[in-house]
């Protein structure tokens, strides 16, 4: 059936948890990078909005953006995926990597969370000159970047299982999306 949205390209349903970071290219935020999380269904989705307001910025100083796995050539507002994003597992250590226990160690964070781990480490990659802040007024020169020394480590008490949960139907932040 044609015009057909593929569910896995759909936002889930019942979300209590979501947490946003942004994408950036120098000191230009290019996309909100959400992730949204279901207690009631265990289910996640991921979110990428573009800036597109911002793309000729990028353009004047010679960067063509380009998200991996988005086609931005669609002009949607947002982009949903029920799974693990290209922009973000290329920016990630792999869950199968031997030594990934150690990183996790070294940020500080007891299981995978993968949005906390982008946000933590950048989500610095030699396949662009893209990075991940959590606030778009966060800004790292990745050509000096050095993964152990440059990590973005909350505050001691900083609790990352509680980051990001949002009262449903008490916050309007949560229907913005």
């Amino acid at each position: 059936m044609s015009g057909t949205i593929p569910e896995c390209n759909t936002r889930i349903h019942n979300i209590d948890r979501i947490r946003k970071a942004y994408l950036m290219w120098e000191d230009i935020p290019i996309a909100e990078l959400i992730h949204e999380y279901s207690s009631l269904s265990s289910m996640f989705s991921w979110a990428v909005k573009p800036l597109y307001e911002n793309f000729p910025k990028c353009e004047a100083r010679g960067e063509y953006v380009d998200i991996c796995g988005i086609d931005l050539g669609l002009n949607k507002e947002i982009y949903y995926r029920r799974y693990d994003i290209a922009v973000v597992t290329q920016r990630l250590i792999p869950e199968g990597r031997e030594d990934l226990k150690k990183y996790l160690q070294l940020m500080e964070l007891t299981n995978y969370d993968k949005y906390e781990a982008l946000c933590r480490g950048h989500g610095v990659c030699g396949n662009d000159d893209y990075y991940v802040s959590r606030t778009p007024d966060k800004i790292i020169d990745i050509n000096n970047f050095r993964w152990v020394r440059d990590f973005d480590m909350p505050p001691k008490d900083f609790v990352a299982d509680d980051y990001g949960w949002l009262d449903h139907y008490e916050n309007p932040a949560i229907n913005q999306y």
